[in-house]
């Protein structure tokens, strides 16, 4: 297979209702990109709530700062003053973090000024739901302009079983195969203290290669590309090791590429752990270990 088509393979998506609707950027100039500070599926824990995946996208902006509708509907004031809602009909918008200056019911128009962004937050969450759906703002159909000519970067591949690090050349037993891996926001950069922020891939996959053997099938470890990974999931996504981005503390991101694998499934050998990482554009990263497994060893 191509490079190309490889690529085309890895940005191809279940396609969310609508995913050809377009739509340009909350904050003006609406058709301009802007920096984005928090991807979606990324992880996010706050104080005693348990970790759970971030279900839409941080676009960055000044306290302050008028926010607009990215699509025609009507709007929804919550009552608790943490978000608008604007209804479309077929998909529905969400700007968290922001100061009502329309009414609620309040008909709107894509570029209409809908309210401005909360002191001391310093961006709007962005979130695009289709039914009982959070899809993902940065998939080719969504938000736009949307460039992003910037690569994932795999830092660390690994074997582990529970939180011990295990030898990949003397890998026995039940084990967990983990990729540290992160993508980077695109230019414009988010402004400091948000400037070093790792985010989330959109798609991981791997494979096991024995020695001297053709490749076999890609396994998929996650998929972000489209829609909100399920809540309960959280645990067989992210690895213990992950941390969330703090301002001036880029965070780690460690994800399971299998869970409680149990090599004695496959036959004692020396193979090879591939990892291919995708953010939504196509660009990726490749990375490679090799394991020996040894489980007829004394």
């Amino acid at each position: 297979m191509t490079r190309a088509a490889v690529v085309l393979a890895a940005i191809a998506l279940a396609a969310p209702a609508g995913a050809g609707a377009t739509y340009g950027w909350p904050l003006a100039p609406v058709n301009r990109q802007h920096p984005v500070r928090g991807f979606f599926d990324d992880p996010r824990q706050q104080g005693t709530e348990p970790p759970s995946f971030h279900f839409g996208i941080d676009v960055c902006g000044a306290d302050g700062a008028p926010v607009y509708a990215v699509a025609a509907g009507e709007v929804r004031v919550q009552a608790d003053g943490l978000a608008l809602i604007v209804d479309t009909g077929d998909r529905v918008f969400s700007y968290w973090h922001v100061v009502p200056t329309v009414a609620d019911r309040a008909r709107v128009q894509p570029g209409d000024r809908i309210g401005a962004i909360k002191e001391g937050f310093g961006h709007v969450h962005f979130v695009e739901r289709h039914g009982d759906q959070y899809v993902n703002p940065l998939r080719p159909g969504g938000i736009a302009p949307y460039v992003d000519a910037t690569s994932p970067t795999v830092t660390s591949l690994g074997v582990v079983a529970g939180k011990r690090r295990v030898d990949p050349g003397a890998v026995q037993g039940v084990v967990d195969l983990v990729v540290e891996t992160s993508d980077t926001p695109p230019a414009p950069l988010p402004p400091p203290p948000w400037d070093g922020v790792r985010v989330a891939p959109a798609y991981v996959r791997w494979r096991l290669v024995a020695n001297g053997s053709p490749p076999g099938a890609w396994r998929t470890a996650l998929d972000f590309r489209s829609f909100l990974a399920a809540s309960t999931r959280f645990t067989e996504v992210y690895a213990p090791w992950t941390t969330m981005n703090r301002p001036g503390r880029p965070g780690s991101l460690v994800f399971y590429l299998t869970h409680a694998w149990d090599s004695r499934t496959t036959p004692d050998g020396r193979y090879r752990l591939d990892v291919a990482v995708f953010d939504t554009q196509g660009n990726s990263a490749r990375a490679h270990i090799w394991l020996t497994l040894t489980n007829s060893t004394p």
